[in-house]
């Protein structure tokens, strides 16, 4: 019986020393850590932002009424290029991977072209210049694209106006007698644009863009009776803040 008693208290001060032993093995293991689920960027919201970039494109001028002394004349196409830079306001509503938003921007720009000519007259020569020059661009779009996180990758299109201005000098040198004309006009013109662009933001507050426009500006009378088409290619790269 004795000899019982002492193995059963034997056996119960094995189990509580493998128990602590146990218990302390598992207290000097590390803690097992899980990282937290990857945060989802959400493009809602407002943003306001700046933009530079360049220009290229076509513009013709053709004169619909005889000038006293000088033929009807036209330039065909000719080249415009040169700058812009301005600010952009807009408003992005994001629903799973598709976002569809609002933006208008107003620019500065000195995209412009001048074509020089002659034409033979009666007794001597008419030589003339005409320019157009786009002053400034403002663009109305709705956007739609597709979200992977921080990136979005889109297309756009809406309503444009722009400052044309339009320039012409003309002069003609007949049997020694010369005379010459200059004349200028600028108009707020009405027209379209389409495009898109890629966006990454960089942190939930700024993100940056590089978009590409076309902007027709159409056909209209200035100087009275000077019709001139403008046509453009806008790329610009952008910075935005987010609301």
């Amino acid at each position: 019986m004795r000899t019982r008693c002492v193995l059963l208290i034997a056996a119960a001060g094995l189990s509580l020393a493998f128990a602590k032993s146990a218990s302390a093995a598992d207290l000097s293991l590390p803690p097992i850590y899980k990282a937290p689920p990857p945060a989802f960027f959400s493009w809602t919201g407002w943003y306001i932002g700046v933009n530079g970039g360049g220009g290229w494109g076509t513009t013709s001028h053709t004169v619909t009424a005889g000038v006293t002394g000088l033929p009807a004349l036209t330039t065909g196409n000719f080249n415009t290029s040169g700058g812009v830079a301005g600010g952009t306001v807009g408003y992005n509503y994001q629903f799973n991977w598709f976002l569809v938003g609002a933006e208008a921007d107003l620019d500065w720009s000195n995209i412009r072209g001048t074509f020089n000519g002659a034409v033979p007259i009666p007794g001597g020569t008419a030589g003339f210049s005409v320019s157009s020059q786009l002053q400034w661009l403002e663009t109305t779009r709705v956007r739609a694209g597709f979200v992977w996180d921080h990136a979005l990758i889109y297309g756009t299109a809406g309503a444009a106006l722009g400052g044309l201005n339009a320039a012409a000098n003309a002069s003609a040198a007949a049997s020694g007698i010369g005379a010459a004309v200059t004349a200028s006009d600028t108009q707020t013109r009405f027209g379209w644009t389409a495009g898109g662009g890629v966006e990454y933001a960089f942190t939930n507050y700024l993100s940056g863009k590089v978009e590409y426009l076309y902007v027709d500006l159409g056909s209209q009378n200035q100087i009275v009776i000077d019709n001139v088409k403008f046509k453009t290619n806008i790329v610009r790269a952008g910075l935005n803040l987010h609301f």
